[in-house]
């Protein structure tokens, strides 16, 4: 039988700590109905009344160029899953969603460490991180454009000075994806670290004192401590990350508009070409809705997940 380390019942004790403060405060959130309504109703103005009206035109042969329309059913659904674009279309989105919200995760919680530790500056440093995030997502392409350009763009002028002779073009077929991925990254992985370093500044100091007590090294410490202590709210930015990656258009819109050679094909942008370029309405919010389906069966798998390791604690 193992006997638990100083530090393991500190951690124990900080987790039943937290469900003893998470009951206490039940009585606290008895009025959040009502602070919540007005948020709410915008987003079921704004969001709601939108996903309805796409999921009744799905239901319809309904285009730009035909102002009739017919009562169809699921044959709008049955043609977009028996089409390879289809397909392409959320694998190209899998591949988009999974490198940039990892990658994003790792650089917000590199950054959340460092910010965490004592250092001079660390609110002016931590005010330039978030500006990436602050930014507007069509600002945020329009300047990653250029910056990209081939012919006089800051990043290949640098590899050229560096000795690059034949430097990468970044909206190419062949790179293309890539450079959306890093785009992504940058821009949403300041959402990724103050979550994390608000997770980081919540785990006491005791815990990584009696970590030393017991002969851990950081790493350990790191391992044993921070991880499962971050475990929770990472379950959250990652879900958070993942779903606004999975139905983001402006970058990948901007900088490549799906190509080229559909290469970049994600399906928020194959449904509005299909809707708006084709003139395929109801095409195209069938390809929306098949969008939402799939967030929302991962949602619920994942949320699940994170229920499950929540009563495990």
């Amino acid at each position: 039988m193992t006997v638990p380390t100083f530090s393991d019942r500190l951690i124990k004790r900080s987790f039943v700590r937290r469900a003893g403060n998470s009951a206490l405060n039940v009585i606290d959130r008895r009025p959040a109905p009502f602070f919540l309504a007005p948020a709410l109703l915008g987003v079921v103005l704004i969001d709601g009344i939108p996903l309805v009206y796409g999921l009744t035109i799905s239901l319809f042969n309904q285009s730009l160029s035909n102002p009739t329309t017919s009562f169809v059913g699921l044959r709008n659904y049955g043609t977009q899953l028996s089409s390879p674009s289809t397909w392409n279309s959320i694998g190209l989105s899998l591949v988009f969603t999974g490198f940039s919200v990892g990658l994003a995760f790792l650089l917000g919680m590199i950054s959340a460490l460092l910010l965490n530790a004592p250092m001079r500056a660390r609110g002016v440093i931590r005010a330039l991180l978030i500006i990436p995030w602050a930014v507007p997502a069509f600002v945020a392409a329009l300047i990653w454009q250029w910056m990209y350009n081939d012919q006089f763009g800051i990043i290949n002028s640098v590899l050229t000075d560096l000795g690059v002779h034949s430097p990468p073009l970044w909206l190419s077929s062949r790179y293309a994806m890539m450079s959306l991925i890093i785009v992504m990254v940058w821009k949403s992985f300041p959402f990724q670290m103050v979550l994390l370093l608000a997770g980081l500044q919540a785990i006491p100091d005791e815990l990584y004192e009696a970590a030393k007590v017991d002969g851990a090294s950081a790493w350990k410490g790191f391992v044993s401590i921070t991880l499962p202590l971050l475990r929770p709210i990472s379950f959250i930015s990652v879900l958070m990350a993942a779903i606004n990656a999975f139905q983001f258009f402006p970058i990948p819109w901007i900088l490549t508009a799906g190509g080229p050679a559909g290469s970049t094909n994600v399906i928020p942008i194959s449904s509005y070409n299909t809707a708006f370029q084709a003139g395929q309405l109801s095409q195209g919010a069938t390809i929306a809705t098949i969008m939402f389906i799939i967030i929302l069966i991962g949602a619920s798998v994942y949320l699940w997940r994170y229920v499950k390791l929540m009563g495990s604690l």
